[in-house]
């Protein structure tokens, strides 16, 4: 106790210290006035101290974890996006197959120019200019040496310019660098005539140029503005007849795949109206075929009447189409007198092809329609996930066509063809041949529409070519049909009406006659009036056969669509 109070006297005093004095809001001395709450100046602003150090602490951790959850919601999002799109490629891939050999950009260009030509976007048709463009960067990428043009020559002089020599490269490089070959020069021909506006990088449609060329420049379409003039505009593509010809001169093609580009390059001469130079290449393409097979005993086809010569055995089924294609060609030239025997000949040799058996029919189909792929020897758990993440395997090689086919359901849907082909040529040569013509027709029919009851689901769903050709088939003989009938009824009907009011103006007796020779004319008008019933229900019957009722693809917020 005696120690705290010599803690509170003054040094030098002895006296204590009043603590109480020195309180501040009594030593009024210091200031120059108190301060009183009625006194102080009123604000709104208050004294706090904002960025202590607790605050500070606090905001570097919302930042550091701010930082922290964005990047890895970006690294999410690209996971997802590259996952995405890994899918989206292996689904392809698996769809439009194309060559392991290849870089990854060029096999993607390969398989994009595909979707893009084979599945447009729901409710939209396909965009040919983006097409050609993905086929135009594959080759491009194919041509170059230091990507994926290794050993690629160019081919000798005589051949068109840009034409490449790779008969150094593989099988399947080949095969892909002709798949690549072929979509460019179909996307070229709806892309024909389409110029590139050099100024703007514009691609706009033939006609809408502006120049002396042009006089007459037609209205830019919705989307386009401003036409171009011709000093700055150059061919956007190759046309196809450059195409066409550098593939039918490339070095290392087979000549399967150098007939297929014959017809191709054939038909677009046709829809060009060039038939003479369409003539010259159909006969080129048949003569090609028919040289594949030396050593047969005989000739097999007649070069004036180009008609099969069954001396010669049976013929490859290289030469039965491009013979079909060229007779095809012919009728619609309109000589029908030479069209006709040879599209005889075909389906008679096609009747005489050997069918297979029971047992092989099925892996026969197959094998010539690339539509069912090879099961796997076994089905466990392992071998399925290892299926799953290996990449599919290049299809093989098709059949090189130059041996005769076997009578499948594709060769049935083909004589079924054959048959609407001739009933149409035979109906319109003569009135005497209608009725024969109308017989070959209701042939065509009936079989186009067994065999489509006959082919299995699963290759409809692929689309397989000959469910696709039993289609068409069948439709144009419906069509044919009732055309052909129509008119019989019509003529027949008329000639009834100027019987009846010839015989009306006569005598009673020649009246009596008339009326017979009309009861006649009855009888056969009510034959094709029934007959105009029977195809209106076999139209009904295969409605469902001929349309195609597939979903389109709704997409991932399908659940938010009515």
């Amino acid at each position: 106790m005696r120690s705290r109070l010599l803690l509170f006297r003054r040094a030098g005093t002895g006296k204590l210290l009043r603590t109480f004095a020195q309180s501040t809001a009594v030593r009024t001395d210091l200031r120059g006035r108190p301060q009183l709450p009625f006194l102080s100046v009123p604000t709104t602003r208050t004294r706090v101290r904002h960025l202590t150090t607790e605050r500070k602490a606090q905001l570097k951790y919302e930042i550091k974890t701010g930082i922290k959850y964005t990047g890895y919601i970006w690294i999410a999002g690209f996971s997802l996006l590259a996952a995405w799109f890994a899918i989206v490629q292996e689904r392809l891939e698996r769809r439009y197959p194309t060559p392991h050999e290849w870089s990854f950009r060029t096999r993607m260009d390969l398989r994009g120019g595909n979707c893009a030509r084979y599945e447009p976007l729901p409710g939209r048709i396909t965009d040919w200019l983006q097409v050609a463009w993905w086929f135009e960067t594959t080759l491009k990428r194919l041509h170059d040496p230091n990507i994926d043009g290794k050993d690629v020559k160019d081919a000798p002089h005589d051949c068109p310019p840009g034409t490449k020599d790779v008969t150094a490269k593989s099988e399947e490089w080949r095969r892909g660098y002709f798949e690549a070959l072929m979509g460019y020069a179909k996307a070229a021909e709806y892309m024909d005539g389409w110029v590139l506006d050099k100024s703007r990088n514009i691609v706009f449609p033939p006609g809408v140029m502006i120049g002396p060329s042009n006089p007459f420049p037609k209205p830019l379409p919705p989307g386009f503005k401003g036409a171009p003039r011709e000093e700055d505009c150059e061919l956007r593509f190759d046309s196809p007849d450059t195409i066409y010809l550098r593939i039918l001169s490339t070095p290392g093609f087979t000549n399967r795949q150098k007939i297929e580009a014959g017809l191709a390059y054939a038909s677009w001469l046709d829809y060009k109206g060039i038939a003479g130079p369409a003539s010259i290449v159909f006969e080129d393409t048949v003569r090609l075929a028919a040289s594949e097979r030396p050593n047969l005993p005989a000739e097999p086809l007649d070069e004036k009447t180009w008609v099969l010569n069954e001396a010669a055995g049976l013929p490859s089924e290289n030469l039965l189409n491009t013979l079909t294609a060229y007779a095809t060609f012919r009728a619609r030239q309109g000589d029908v007198s030479a069209a006709l025997p040879i599209l005889v000949s075909i389906l008679r040799a096609r009747r005489s092809l050997p069918s297979p058996d029971s047992a092989s029919a099925t892996s026969s189909l197959s094998a010539t329609l690339n539509t069912t792929p090879p099961k796997s020897s076994s089905n466990t758990p392992g071998s399925l996930i290892v299926k799953l993440f290996s990449p599919p395997p290049y299809p093989p090689p098709p059949p090189d066509g130059t041996s005769p086919p076997v009578r499948d359901p594709q060769d049935l849907c083909q004589e079924a063809a054959l048959s609407l082909h001739i009933g149409e040529i035979m109906y319109t040569s003569s009135p005497a041949s209608r009725e024969e013509g109308l017989g070959w027709t209701r042939e065509a029919v009936d079989l186009a529409e067994e065999q489509l009851h006959r082919l299995p689901q699963k290759l409809y769903e692929r689309a397989d070519s000959a469910r696709s050709t039993c289609r068409e088939c069948l439709a144009t003989g419906l069509g044919n049909w009732a055309a052909m009938v129509a008119k019989l009824a019509k003529e027949e009907k008329a000639r009834k009406e100027a019987s009846s009011a010839q015989h009306g103006a006569s005598r009673w007796f020649g009246s009596l006659w008339g009326q017979g020779a009309g009861v006649a004319k009855v009888e056969d008008t009510d034959r094709w009036a029934a007959e105009e019933k029977v195809i209106e229900e076999r139209q009904r019957r295969a409605r469902d056969l001929l349309e195609d009722l597939k979903p389109p693809p709704r997409g991932i917020l399908s659940f938010l669509q009515a």
